[in-house]
């Protein structure tokens, strides 16, 4: 145990010589969020930011420690497409099959470009998971919901995108879906709620911001409302589950 502690002490002290530091937590977890929400975009967008910071030394050969940290982000990927749903031997087979494919590149330019296919396949194969079995229409109407979820927005909003009228969209709706659109629309928000208050450091009233509520107070009697408990209590709840999880592993 000393030699590890003795270890970690010699690496920070090199890190700090060569003023190297790892990619920030927060673009991780982000970063997570982004394939949770199947958002490729997104997820593309923050995996550049974090890639154009400098990678972690992970071997001595710099291209062993590229695919290193490659098999990284492969787990990375298949643990957050797991806890919203994918069965795990998907996700799995997935990254088995990318860590092959990592293995076997041989140069930077075919295991760089790995990073992003991996990162496209295991969004497309949690959206598949996922997919709307509705009509087509309804499939548009819940496409536009999970894109603006962070924003507000009416049924108004939503008819004018469809083209068609409100009353005749909301009908649609609950007897395509069982659930009228503010139900749903509530259960969705919830969830990407509980996304932030689980896996990101914000706090509680950044969160009521991000998704556009005028007040903090709203926002957690919403959470309640919804949940039976506030945000603050879910957070607590989430990480004495992660800590469990955490002292099991170990």
């Amino acid at each position: 145990m000393d030699n590890i502690y003795k270890k970690l002490e010699e690496t920070l002290a090199k890190n700090k010589y060569t003023s190297y530091v790892h990619p920030p937590y927060e673009l991780e977890r982000k970063l997570v969020i982004a394939i949770q929400e199947m958002d490729y975009e997104k997820s593309l967008s923050i995996l550049k930011e974090i890639n154009s910071l400098e990678r972690a030394q992970l071997s001595k050969r710099p291209l062993l420690s590229l695919k290193y940290s490659l098999i990284g982000s492969c787990t990375l990927f298949a643990r957050a497409v797991i806890e919203v749903g994918l069965d795990a031997e998907t996700s799995f087979m997935l990254s088995d099959y990318y860590i092959n494919k990592i293995d076997e590149a041989t140069t930077f330019d075919e295991v760089q470009a790995l990073e992003y296919l991996m990162l496209g396949d295991f969004i497309k194969v949690l959206r598949k998971n996922k997919e709307f079995t509705y009509n087509s229409l309804i499939n548009r109407v819940i496409s536009y919901i999970r894109k603006h979820i962070e924003e507000n927005f009416t049924l108004q909003d939503i008819s004018s995108y469809v083209g068609v009228h409100p009353n005749y969209l909301s009908a649609a709706f609950k007897k395509e879906v069982g659930k009228t659109l503010s139900e749903y629309i509530n259960e969705h928000k919830i969830a990407s709620i509980k996304l932030y208050i689980k896996h990101t450091n914000l706090s509680i009233s950044e969160i009521s911001y991000t998704f556009n509520f005028s007040h903090v107070t709203y926002f957690s009697r919403f959470f309640k409302k919804n949940t039976g408990m506030t945000p603050m209590d879910y957070r607590k709840l989430s990480s004495n589950t992660n800590s469990l999880i955490e002292d099991t592993v170990k």
